[in-house]
């Protein structure tokens, strides 16, 4: 892959696709958290770090693809688990 098109940021883009089709999205970000939590070595202590960033991407996810549309950041849960 030319250098042009790689992501500029220095962590790997995650990808945000269901284990399997009617999983829900407490789950899917229940394990987006944890995958977060192991790339960062599992880190004795601030388990929110994870989650919150979890349901960011999720949340960014779903707003890029259509499925729900932009709210303030206070209402991200509940935008993302109605």
């Amino acid at each position: 892959m030319p250098e042009e098109s790689r992501p500029s940021n220095s962590q790997s883009m995650l990808e945000l696709v269901p284990d399997f089709l009617y999983q829900s999205r407490r789950e899917f970000v229940e394990r987006l958290a944890f995958k977060l939590w192991a790339k960062r070595g599992f880190p004795l202590g601030s388990p929110d770090v994870d989650w919150f960033a979890a349901e960011q991407a999720v949340y960014t996810s779903l707003v890029t693809s259509g499925m729900i549309a932009p709210s303030d950041q206070q209402n991200i849960q509940r935008a993302i688990y109605r």
